[in-house]
């Protein structure tokens, strides 16, 4: 597995995990948050590497700071 394929699957399993934590589904979480949400699902699979920009509109979506979705990368 490439080195960089880790990071981003485990920022998708941090995501996932504060989604489910508020109970939300990807489409809720992406009609809040403003972006598609077919992206979303690409991202928590690992298979994004999602802007700065679009961590910032689902942290905020999420309640929690980016901080919070990059943790343990």
């Amino acid at each position: 597995m490439v080195r960089g394929n880790f990071y981003y699957k485990k920022l998708g399993e941090n995501i996932i995990s504060h989604r489910k934590k508020l109970k939300l589904s990807q489409h809720q979480v992406a009609d809040r948050s403003q972006v598609d949400r077919s992206y979303l699902a690409e991202v928590e699979e690992g298979k994004a590497n999602p802007s700065v920009k679009f961590l910032h509109c689902i942290s905020k979506t999420l309640k929690v700071k980016v901080g919070s979705l990059i943790k343990d990368l």
